[in-house]
Formats: structure tokens, sequence, C-alpha cells
């Protein structure tokens, strides 16, 4: 009889679960209190296995898929917002890159000769070429194929740029700065001289005196003639 019972008691709820159409069924937003329960319920159980076992147990991805549900009805918004972003920031990316002027290229170059009747005969054991390179509108003096000599214990190798006369005599120069002959590095032309102006590449023996101009013992020299 009980059986019998059980099975009329099947076929209604069957039969009436066939009067919803499947267009009928509302997916309905928990309350609140719902997830926080949960929640609170997983973080229980790991305390407790904690307490139980002395190991961490790792309920991080349960709570991970209560937090999923919660987000799953705003996902496609946030893609939708997400992918509006990335678009922005790209194209800011591209104009950034095409305003900006990265090329770097040799514009002249100088072969460094020895003068034994002027320069200093430690020049005679020197060689070397120097490259005036651009970069981003600024100019630098880089040193290739460079074989210098030391300029001893209380002395350094300096390298200018020269401003000849129509006579070629030095009208005017500037420093660039000290190198270490074993690794000379680039040095930067000093904003407002024109290194296609102050053409001619010196480097010269500068004792430690204190005295910032040139000290007359160049070892190599040589012009700028553009590529």
């Amino acid at each position: 009889m009980s059986d019998q019972r059980n099975h009329l008691d099947d076929c209604e709820i069957e039969a009436t679960l066939r009067v919803f159409e499947s267009t009928e069924a509302e997916l309905l937003e928990p309350p609140e209190r719902v997830w926080v329960g949960i929640q609170a319920r997983l973080h229980a159980s790991e305390q407790a296995l904690k307490t139980k076992t002395g190991a961490v147990a790792d309920l991080s991805g349960d709570l991970a898929v209560v937090n999923s549900v919660r987000r799953g009805r705003f996902a496609w918004t946030a893609l939708a917002v997400a992918a509006a972003v990335g678009l922005v920031v790209g194209l800011a990316v591209v104009i950034a890159n095409l305003a900006r002027d990265d090329s770097t290229r040799i514009v002249a170059s100088a072969e460094l000769g020895y003068d034994q009747e002027r320069f200093d005969p430690l020049g005679a054991q020197a060689r070397g070429r120097a490259d005036l390179v651009e970069r981003g509108g600024r100019h630098t003096v880089e040193l290739a194929d460079a074989s210098l000599v030391s300029a001893g214990a209380d002395a350094d190798l300096e390298v200018w740029l020269i401003r000849p006369d129509a006579q070629g005599a030095v009208a005017g120069l500037v420093s660039l700065g000290v190198i270490d002959p074993d690794n000379p590095t680039a040095l930067e032309v000093p904003s407002g001289h024109d290194p296609f102006v102050y053409n001619v590449v010196d480097i010269s023996i500068e004792p430690r005196d204190g005295e910032p101009g040139h000290s007359g013992r160049t070892i190599l020299r040589g012009p700028l003639l553009q590529t």
C-alpha cells in the first residue's frame, strides 16, 4: 500500500511539472544572506580541517566557484568594458610610437690621423675612427676601430670638437669629455654646438693640472665627412 502511495505521489509530481513550459522558468537571484551563509560554511569547514588535521586545507577553489557564480551575471558587461579600455590603450600606444623618433644613424665619420710634425709623439702609436651618431634629434661622437694609448699616470685623453676657420686654423673648440683609452664611450655633443660647424674631431693628452683649456698635445685629429 505504501509503495502504491509513493508511486501515485510521483505521478502527481511528474504531471504537475509537465504543466510548466520551459519558457516559464525564471532564474531567481538568491538573497545576499544565502551567499554569505555559503561562504561562512566553507570558511568554517576550512577551520575545522585545520584544527583536526593540522594541515592547511585549500578551499579557495570552492570559494572561487561561489564568487564566480555571483559574478556570472555581470561577466559579459565586464568583458565589454575591458575590451573598450583595451582598445583605447592600444590606440594610445600606437599613436605614441608613431610620434616618437627612435631612429639611430651615423650621419658623418672622421678618420683620425697622426701628424708627426705637429702632434704629440704618443699619437704615432694610436689610430681610430670617430662616428657622428644622430639619435632622437641628439648627436653623439663614438669612437670605432680605435687603438689608443695611455696618457700616463697624471693625465687623461680628452675628446674635442673644433670649429675651423677658412684657412683651417682653430677658430673655436668645445670639450666632449674624458675617455678611457681601453673602453671609450659615446660622448654627447653639447647643445648649442652644431657638429656640422664644429666638424673636426681632436683627441689630446690633458695633464691633471686644473686647466680646462686644450693643452696643445694632440695625438689624433680628423674632419667629419657626411655619409
